[in-house]
């Protein structure tokens, strides 16, 4: 790269009411490309990150704490600044203190973060938050290994333009808002039953054997009773929506339209109101994600959050091994395409009203930047999982092959219609009743959201470039 020593003025976008006089922009003098060493002279910078115990998410006393809080010492270094990470004081009150600042033509902190794609997402559908591609010489987030796939930066993207990264390559990061099966292998082993990761080792994990484990991973034994599956209906109908080949919007006939009027979806609806007639006795109803259920002994597999299965509950209250499987595979989908949705990122952004929009884009492209203690490619990173995380190879390998395949479902905005109406008509109508009355909520939807981001970003990403 060039040295370069530009000096420019902030250009604000004039997106609110409230105006502000403009400012010398901070542009980095480039040392060299392989140093990225840049001279900020001495500026201040606020990171506002959501918790008060944590960073980005990460808690307070793990070793990846402790490696985040020294990239920012080693970011201070490098690049001639300080940085300063500031904890919202409360946490349900950190989106509407932001959104009311930058409102007001402040910002809150040169970088913020938000655990939830809701608020962030929500932040960018507003104009609060500033373009990423307005620094996209610098923040390049087609590197999904480093920010997240196209599907993770769709969670917080408008009209094609994304708005907030992911340290993707951290630990916790990877896809961890994609679903999956996961099933105590202990009792499984223990009981002489067939344990689930054979059916994805032989490749036959399909819906005709997830009936019969329904039926042999169930016992009514006074002694030791147990269910199959605890599951909130949210959770089990997306599933096997997706599992199923179902997108909820997908190209059709050269247009981003909704598949909900194929066959493939009234067939997934069938099904699963076949298996609660005939397997009602092995699923147990909890609440949306719990998990008191599963780890407390009540089933034998449960739906988890890769989020969940990385770090929560999952991990520190089970006292036995648990493991993990992709939901099986439906007759109309492309067996291995593990389909799922996702409904999150943890957004790391900037307010519109930032003052340094590419110093502090600088920033967030180091902060983001992998660690080497954890690995610096994917394989690295499904190795650290496998040896440190997780029980087996195999669940590492899972849990990384899931999140290839997970889709965003535009959930803040309407994207569950269709799954609720599902679930409010579960019992009541038959599947083509169900598809009839509430295909058409997705329309919306699609035309103002998910087909202005196709049409900018999602489709080269999932298709390849237009003809």
């Amino acid at each position: 790269m060039k040295k370069i020593l530009i000096s420019v003025f902030l250009l604000f976008l004039l997106l609110f009411t409230a105006s502000c006089n403009a400012v010398e922009e901070i542009v980095p003098e480039y040392d060299s490309a392989e140093s990225a060493s840049f001279d900020f002279s001495g500026t201040d910078f606020i990171y506002l990150t959501e918790e008060l115990d944590a960073f980005i998410g990460i808690k307070q006393g793990t070793f990846l704490y402790d490696c985040a809080m020294q990239r920012i010492k080693d970011i201070e270094d490098r690049f001639n600044c300080n940085i300063t990470v500031e904890h919202a004081p409360n946490t349900a009150s950190h989106y509407n203190n932001c959104r009311a600042m930058i409102i007001s033509g402040m910002s809150p902190a040169d970088i913020m973060d938000f655990r939830s794609s809701n608020t962030t997402a929500s932040l960018a559908y507003g104009g609060c938050l500033y373009p990423l591609t307005e620094v996209h010489d610098i923040i390049q987030y087609e590197d999904s290994f480093k920010y997240g796939s196209a599907s993770v930066l769709e969670c917080a993207m408008y009209k094609g333009i994304p708005y907030a990264v992911q340290p993707a390559s951290w630990p916790g990061f990877p896809d961890a808002q994609c679903f999956f099966l996961t099933y105590n292998k202990d009792k499984v082993a223990s009981k002489g039953l067939v344990d689930l990761q054979e059916y994805y080792e032989n490749k036959t994990w399909t819906w005709a054997n997830f009936e019969d484990v329904l039926d042999s991973y169930t016992s009514q034994d006074a002694g030791d009773p147990y269910y199959a599956l605890a599951t909130h209906a949210k959770a089990i109908v997306n599933m096997t929506l997706f599992s199923n080949g179902v997108k909820f919007a997908d190209y059709i006939d050269g247009t981003i339209q909704t598949d909900l009027h194929q066959p493939k979806v009234v067939n997934a609806i069938t099904w699963l109101q076949s298996v609660y007639s005939n397997h009602r006795k092995s699923i147990l109803d909890i609440d949306y994600w719990s998990l008191v259920e599963f780890i407390g002994g009540r089933s034998l597999m449960t739906f988890v959050s890769g989020a969940q299965a990385y770090n929560s509950d999952i991990q520190y209250d089970c006292d036995f091994t648990f493991g993990l499987m992709p939901f099986p595979c439906g007759p109309d989908a492309v067996y291995g395409e593990w389909a799922n949705w996702r409904e999150e990122l943890y957004g790391v952004c900037m307010p519109i009203t930032v003052a340094e929009p590419e110093a502090t884009a600088h920033i967030i492209a180091e902060l983001c930047e992998p660690f080497p203690e954890f690995g610096t490619n994917t394989q690295d990173l499904q190795d650290y999982y496998a040896n440190n995380v997780f029980s087996s190879d195999t669940d590492a390998e899972i849990f990384f092959e899931v999140g290839k395949y997970g889709r965003y479902i535009y959930w803040q905005v309407g994207g569950l219609n269709f799954t609720n109406g599902v679930i409010d008509n579960f019992a009541s109508k038959t599947a083509q009743q169900i598809v009839d009355s509430y295909a058409s909520s997705m329309d919306e939807v699609i035309e103002g959201y998910i087909k202005p981001n196709f049409e900018n970003y999602m489709y080269e990403y999932l298709y390849g470039k237009k003809e």
